[in-house]
């Protein structure tokens, strides 16, 4: 299956904006995981130290004689849900113990967003992700990419679907 050819790295940079206000200036700096040919985890603000998840996707990585994960290296558990764009799986790194560090893949069929017009959208919720860092948000460990698929491997949040719990 196409889905198992993908791989995924990430890894960290801080970005600071400066900005003058009608009341003085402000700096804003925020922590960006991206795609990357030396992958290395990174720690956010309102993450836990000692993530799981980054500790997981460390040890996987070892393990890989490229140093890179690949779809194959994930077990997805379960489908969560659909939206727009995709379908949301909940997931788990093989080489991980059962239950140490649980993911929520998003997968997303490239032919379907070119033939809908949803690339950009599916660009820009990456980019959304990669930049910000906030509580309310949940942490991009790694985006996907193979020919076929795009996948966004973000921090799995238990409690049901926001959309859902929102009507």
């Amino acid at each position: 299956d196409d889905l198992q050819s993908m791989s995924f790295n990430s890894s960290a940079t801080t970005t600071e904006i400066n900005r003058s206000t009608s009341s003085g200036s402000e700096t804003t700096t925020w922590t960006t995981a991206a795609t990357s040919a030396n992958p290395t985890p990174t720690t956010k603000p309102h993450a836990p130290s000692g993530d799981p998840c980054w500790e997981a996707i460390r040890r996987a990585r070892s393990h890989s004689p490229t140093n890179h994960l690949a779809f194959s290296d994930l077990r997805l558990l379960h489908r969560l849900g659909s939206g727009d764009i995709g379908f949301v799986y909940l997931a788990e790194l093989k080489c991980a113990s059962a239950g140490e560090a649980f993911f929520a893949a998003k997968v997303m069929d490239r032919k379907e967003l070119m033939n809908r017009n949803k690339e950009g959208r599916a660009r820009t919720e990456r980019e959304i992700l990669e930049m910000l860092d906030h509580p309310f948000l949940p942490t991009l460990y790694a985006s996907l990419e193979s020919p076929k698929w795009l996948c966004l491997l973000t921090e799995f949040c238990s409690g049901g679907d926001l959309h859902v719990l929102r009507q």
